[in-house]
């Protein structure tokens, strides 16, 4: 796949409102672990590689020293910027003082994600921390309970890569990064999975909201994480 089909102003829905909305739970919960996670979190410079719709780039300023987007789609740039949020389709034109790279669910679509790892690590050499996360092909929906229509849904011609822990592993140490933390997070809710389990689709947590509550997602995700099984992998790492 050519990765300017990422670039077409037909990629991504002209109105990103609904999938900014569903996500966004997604997004607090990528803030809190770096808030928690990396060094001085507040005083970071975070490039958030690959932005899209903005879901942690327009979430993410106010919690940080700075945070800008870069996406290959020139119509979502302008409208981040229009919204008042930095952003860029042009690599010179991002600022030097990077010390934080995040890649949320970027690498499975690039033919040759350790070259992208390298080009940024080389681009931005004040950066001492790569947030990379990926879907999981593990995950509990592809093996823990084996559903054929998820799979389907899984399964995209989008991605080019499906990778688990080890495998993610593997490319960041070819880039020359040193894995710090490497764990998995969940992003969609316990009604999710039910929705797929009872009907073969997604959007259980709309049907069933009573399964939407904090603490049992908390509960979901660690025990998923505690077996491998969450449906995204995420790691810290930092260039050798």
């Amino acid at each position: 796949m050519q990765i300017d089909h990422y670039a077409a102003d037909d990629y991504f829905p002209l109105d990103s409102a609904p999938i900014y909305e569903r996500e966004a739970h997604w997004n607090i919960k990528r803030i809190a672990r770096l808030e928690a996670l990396l060094p001085n979190a507040h005083k970071r410079h975070i490039l958030d590689f690959g932005c899209g719709i903005g879901g942690f780039l327009r979430r993410a300023a106010g919690h940080f020293a700075s945070v800008t987007g870069f996406d290959l789609s020139s119509r979502l740039v302008k409208s981040h910027r229009a919204a008042g949020f930095a952003c860029t389709n042009t690599l010179d034109e991002l600022p030097a003082d990077i010390d934080t790279i995040v890649l949320f669910h970027v690498l499975e679509h690039v033919a040759y994600p350790w070259d992208t790892l390298i080009l940024l690590r080389e681009r931005f050499p004040k950066a001492d921390r790569f947030v990379l996360e990926v879907p999981n092909t593990d995950e509990a929906l592809n093996t823990a309970f084996t559903s054929e229509a998820y799979a389907r849904n899984h399964y995209s011609a989008d991605h080019i890569w499906y990778f688990t822990n080890k495998t993610l592993r593997a490319v960041a140490e070819r880039a020359g990064l040193d894995v710090l933390l490497d764990t998995q997070l969940q992003r969609y809710t316990l009604g999710n999975t039910f929705g797929w389990l009872a009907e073969g689709r997604g959007g259980g947590q709309n049907k069933w909201p009573r399964f939407n509550d904090t603490a049992l997602n908390d509960a979901y995700e660690q025990a998923l994480i505690d077996q491998g099984l969450a449906d995204s992998v995420f790691m810290i790492c930092n260039p050798r």
